[in-house]
């Protein structure tokens, strides 16, 4: 295991990385934070490149990293990193930056979910419980839940645990559409269980809680206090349930796309989640959670499978696998 001792003693912070990064309210925000969380392990400042909208670009900001103005390929010619670290599902945006940074000598990694992307990079990274890149002796190959890239500092953010007896429940499936599917299982929670306390977090906008019985909390820069304190989570089948798992949490897992399905499938086989079908019905949802609320053992027995998966450390696995890559082409 790699420990972050190891990380800071890393000469890391005297390189020049650059992380081309897609994100939106459609696309969600997920490659955004996970290469925040991948700058962190490596100990280097987050200097991004953004494919999406100005929404993006403002988030990016709020959350600490430096935004390229403009961030097209000419980028990497005037800056010249030493690394160019791509987050994009869609291969024929990315292809272009792996071309581009090799050009200029720079090491290459693409991060993917589920296979996803242009799996071109000098190491690639895909942390996903399933489906894979598929290993390629010719660069590294960093594959499994082994490497899901979380932030770092998750267990340090994380508050108090759900007492006995509290009935706490965290709705976290992100902004822009989703915060409607959100909304309509939070109700359905209240409705099925009047003494629950509901929390919706949706993402990094701001909005009004539905009901008084309802609270809608602020825009955060990660969600490892809320999530420690809940009861049981409800979650998509992105970071959140990662970070989930990584935290003992026990949770509902939602697929808000169709695309979150296999992971979430995989999760719920593996006994780490209670996995629910694409467009499951919101009250189906509600009685699942409640259900997960009356059952302390079933609780104990998802936290347990779920830490075993997903330990949290992935983001500094990624990052030593990066950097010792680098030192050895240096």
């Amino acid at each position: 295991m790699v420990t972050s001792l190891q990380l800071n003693m890393t000469p890391s912070s005297s390189l020049r990385v650059l992380f081309r990064v897609a994100a939106g309210p459609r696309l969600g925000f997920g490659h955004l934070v996970r290469s925040l969380s991948l700058a962190r392990a490596m100990g280097v400042r987050p200097l991004l490149c953004l494919r999406g909208p100005q929404l993006v670009v403002d988030t990016a900001l709020s959350l600490g990293a430096d935004v390229v103005a403009g961030g097209g390929l000419g980028t990497i010619r005037a800056l010249r990193p030493d690394v160019v670290v791509i987050d994009d599902p869609v291969a024929k945006t990315a292809r272009p930056w792996i071309a581009a940074a090799r050009r200029f000598g720079a090491v290459v990694v693409t991060i993917h979910d589920l296979g996803i992307g242009c799996p071109d990079g000098d190491v690639v990274i895909d942390g996903s419980v399933t489906k894979n890149v598929r290993p390629d002796n010719r660069r590294t190959t960093l594959t499994g839940a082994r490497y899901a890239i979380l932030d770092p500092t998750l267990p340090a953010s994380a508050g108090r645990r759900a007492a006995n007896g509290e009935r706490r429940v965290l709705v976290a499936l992100g902004g822009g559409r989703r915060r409607g599917t959100a909304i309509a299982i939070a109700e359905a929670i209240a409705a099925a269980d009047p003494g629950a306390e509901i929390r919706i977090a949706g993402g990094f906008a701001a909005s009004t809680a539905p009901s008084s019985s309802i609270t809608w909390l602020p825009p955060t820069r990660g969600l490892g206090r809320e999530l420690s304190r809940a009861t049981v989570a409800v979650v998509g089948g992105g970071v959140s349930l990662y970070e989930a798992c990584a935290l003992g949490v026990p949770s509902v897992g939602v697929p808000v796309v169709r695309a979150q399905t296999p992971t979430v499938r995989e999760f719920g086989r593996r006994g780490a989640t209670i996995a629910m079908p694409f467009r499951t019905s919101e009250r189906r949802t509600a009685a699942a959670v409640v259900a997960l609320l009356d059952d302390p053992r079933r609780r104990a027995v998802l936290r347990r499978r779920a830490r075993q998966l997903v330990d949290g450390e992935g983001a500094q696995r990624a990052a030593a696998a990066v950097l010792s890559f680098v030192r050895q082409r240096q």
